[in-house]
């Protein structure tokens, strides 16, 4: 061989020559494959491969309408490159979309679901094939997608959050067999079951705080409800009942702080005389004063003997009527001597 004659670029080396054919260009990959194909094709091989085949038609069909090329196919497993992360997205969705509404027609056990994960990286082209890294993090991404699913790396995600109206949720990094460094994961917002590898939701470290807060706001809210309360609902003693025990001499209540007890129901007939004309509403009640236990014991008694018969409807109306005017009277008795206790206080009032 003459010396002065150049050898090839690659020279007579078969490995040279290989390196020389290959060509890189970044381009996205998407990955996708049957969910249980093998359990499928077990229990029946004839209906798995007649559907595969079918769904595989419409796949081709959407990946080329998206400006796609199917570059390699394996048993399940179908392979497809895009210019577009954009586009590879859309036809994703599209395929998933197509293919669901198909599978509605099948029993839930023979449906046929492919799982889809897509990523964009540099890869090398031989001949028609596409090699490297980038395809194979897609297929892991694939593996990664529920039945049905769809799977992106981040460097898809970058590429399309701000071009494509769709939900995508964070499964972050993600170590993937034989893949030497961790993958930004995401998954489209409901397509992906809970036990395929959603990321575990911590509880917000903000809801502590929050909860000690409104519970702050909440305290003046429920205090000043209690001071309204007993601002129109004022604790009073409590009444006794008709004929109970009298309050010891001198004892004293406080008109503005008693609770009014409501006067039994009065069924009396025309004949009874009215009871007094109560004073102007403006008119303070008149004052408490001391009484002889005995005396003042006494008239309660008989008031309440009289206030009980009054409003006893199964008897006479007469001695009904008699016993209601005989109340009426030693009620008045006892707001004209000032002696007004917590039974008779609001007619005492009047």
């Amino acid at each position: 061989m003459d010396p002065n004659t150049p050898e090839s670029p690659a020279g007579n080396n078969p490995d040279q020559l290989a390196t020389a054919m290959l060509k890189r260009k970044l381009v996205t990959i998407l990955s996708a494959d049957v969910a249980e194909y093998s359990r499928l094709m077990a229990e029946d091989e004839e209906q798995t491969l007649r559907i595969f085949r079918d769904y595989s038609q419409t796949f081709q069909a959407l990946v080329e309408e998206h400006h796609g090329r199917i570059f390699n196919t394996a048993g399940d497993a179908i392979l497809a490159e895009f210019t577009s992360p954009v586009e590879a997205v859309r036809c994703a969705t599209d395929i998933q979309a197509a293919l669901r509404t198909r599978n509605d027609q099948l029993p839930p056990g023979r449906q046929v679901k492919f799982r889809i994960g897509i990523n964009l990286g540099d890869v090398m082209e031989h001949n028609s094939d596409l090699l490297g890294d980038g395809v194979n993090v897609a297929a892991r991404l694939q593996g990664a997608a529920a039945p049905g699913g769809i799977c992106i790396s981040g460097s898809v995600y970058d590429q399309i959050r701000n071009k494509l109206s769709m939900g995508f949720e964070s499964l972050g990094e993600r170590h993937f067999k034989n893949i030497p460094q961790p993958v930004r994961t995401f998954t489209l917002s409901g397509t992906n079951d809970a036990g395929q590898m959603r990321p575990l939701k911590k509880a917000s470290s903000s809801s502590g705080p929050l909860l000690i807060i409104l519970a702050a706001l909440s305290l003046p809210v429920l205090a000043g409800g209690y001071w309204a309360y007993s601002l129109y609902h004022p604790a009073g003693p409590v009444a006794p009942k008709s004929g109970g025990q009298a309050p010891a001499a001198g004892a004293s209540i406080d008109a503005k702080n008693a609770v009014p007890a409501a006067p039994p129901p009065t069924v009396a007939p025309a004949a009874v005389a009215p009871a007094a004309a109560p004073p102007a509403a403006e008119s303070p009640p008149p004052p408490v004063r001391s009484a002889q236990p005995s005396e003042l014991s006494r008239l309660m008694r008989s008031e309440g003997m009289a206030a009980s018969k009054c409003a006893d409807t199964s008897g006479d109306l007469d001695e009904m009527g008699r016993a209601c005017a005989e109340r009426d009277r030693l009620v008045q008795v006892l707001a004209e001597r000032g002696w007004c206790y917590e039974n008779s206080w609001q007619r005492c009032a009047r």
